[in-house]
């Protein structure tokens, strides 16, 4: 039954693939997007209908066109949102006929592999994934942050279909080499991400399943690289993802040199919101990630008036609400809020004050490294939509200003940014692969703006 079901995924997805490459353009009219995260429905067997002529935007930039139903809207192969967005950023640069990976010089990767971190990181890990590559038929690997492959273990069988596509140390599997891939969308998005068959853009890759894990730095919160297993398409497992995550946490906290004190909170609001209190991850919900955020944003401390106008302006919401989401906030920190005036009291590190230093140190590439994306960008604080708007510009404007080819390329490959990317064509050589990927998509950019 899985393998009935993974088979007819499979078809669907070739169906859906072969349409919009032949098509050589967005992803096809007609073609039903999943918003990214969402999970796939179940897999329905194909029925011939008439064409559709409707289009529907499925994304607001360079996707904006990414979307809709195919000509057989019975036979919809749906689409992660990530996933069609990458399709279309791929378009640009790669032909889907790529046979493999471009590999960088042995020597070179050999000596990036030895001043890695993930060599420490991983170094205790490598029998329990050297066993658990033969017992589950996988290939593991790890890549830098440019997702070029550092590192590789796999059986038999999946280290000699790896080699043949160059699936090895040296292998370049950043999106703009081959693709969408999993490594690829990991390192973009900063989350787990699994990439089944032809989900795939390189057509060599539709009998593979990927699942890949970002690495980071726990203390400074620095993209350190990526973890990847994979296996063929009818070997695919609910477990996999999370195996992912798993090994890659572990990689994580073998990285750790310092224990992280036990009143120790570390707060990181620039992307997907994550907060650390006494070494263990906190669930918290969006109102309660914009106090504790305003809240580090002056250690000095409040009244209850300006911590009320700082997280919700002129919103008609009383101060007695204000006091009981203090308080609720106030037990899940252990007590560690005070009053009169209210501030945090214990030690805290924040991600928007260390991209800030980092800035004012000039110290660019380490500002981007820790910058995931806007500031709790579905918040509607003044004073937090002033610290979005603010650090956005600064940063741009200072990777921008560095004029350093590797630091925009990386800027510029996490975000769609037009500027950067036309500051990026001026410094590339003639010569340089990257060039025309970075004329492809400001064309893109400009065309969808």
């Amino acid at each position: 039954m899985m393998n009935e079901r993974l088979a007819l995924e499979r078809q669907e997805l070739v169906r859906a693939w072969h349409s919009y490459v032949t098509r050589q353009g967005p992803v096809p009219s007609g073609l039903h997007v999943r918003p990214a995260g969402a999970a796939p429905p179940p897999s329905a067997h194909p029925a011939e209908s008439a064409p559709s002529t409707e289009s529907t935007p499925a994304r607001d930039s360079l996707q904006a066109g990414a979307a809709a139903t195919l000509t057989r809207p019975a036979a919809i192969a749906t689409i992660d949102q990530e996933v069609a967005a990458s399709w279309a950023r791929s378009a640009l640069t790669v032909s889907p006929e790529r046979a493999s990976a471009p590999v960088v010089d042995e020597a070179e990767v050999r000596q990036a592999w030895k001043e890695s971190p993930l060599e420490f990181g991983v170094r205790g890990l490598i029998p329990e994934l050297r066993r658990l590559a033969e017992d589950a038929d996988l290939v593991v690997a790890l890549g830098d942050p440019n997702g070029t492959l550092l590192w590789t273990q796999g059986s038999a069988r999946m280290a000699g279909l790896a080699s043949s596509i160059n699936f090895v140390p040296g292998g370049q599997w950043g999106e703009g080499s081959v693709g969408t891939n999993a490594l690829a969308l990991a390192l973009r998005t900063r989350q787990a991400v699994r990439v089944f068959s032809a989900e795939h853009y390189v057509q060599t890759v539709h009998d593979w399943v990927c699942y890949s894990s970002p690495i980071r730095d726990t203390q400074t919160g620095a993209l350190l690289g990526v973890l990847d297993f994979s296996t063929t398409w009818e070997c695919s497992t609910p477990l996999g993802l999370a195996s992912a995550r798993h090994y890659a946490q572990q990689i994580e906290l073998a990285l750790s040199h310092r224990a992280l004190p036990a009143s120790q909170l570390r707060l990181r609001f620039c992307g997907a919101p994550r907060v650390q209190y006494a070494g263990r991850s906190l669930h918290l919900t969006p109102r309660q990630h914009e106090l504790l955020c305003v809240l580090a944003l002056h250690p000095g401390g409040l009244t209850l008036d300006a911590l009320h106008a700082h997280v919700y302006g002129d919103q008609p919401i009383s101060l007695s609400t204000l006091k009981s989401e203090v308080s609720t906030l106030r037990a899940l920190l252990g007590g560690q809020i005070a009053s009169r005036p209210y501030r945090l009291s214990i030690p805290m590190q924040l991600d928007i004050q260390d991209i800030e230093e980092h800035l004012l140190a000039g110290r660019v590439s380490d500002a981007a490294d820790l910058y995931d994306g806007p500031l709790l960008p579905h918040s509607s604080s003044p004073l937090l939509s002033y610290w979005r708007d603010y650090l956005d510009a600064a940063l741009r404007e200072a990777v921008c200003r560095s004029r350093d080819p590797e630091l925009l390329w990386r800027y510029a490959s996490r975000f769609d940014d037009p500027e950067c990317l036309e500051v990026l064509e001026g410094l590339l050589a003639p010569d340089d692969h990257r060039l025309p990927i970075a004329r492809a998509r400001r064309a893109a950019l400009d065309a969808s703006f």
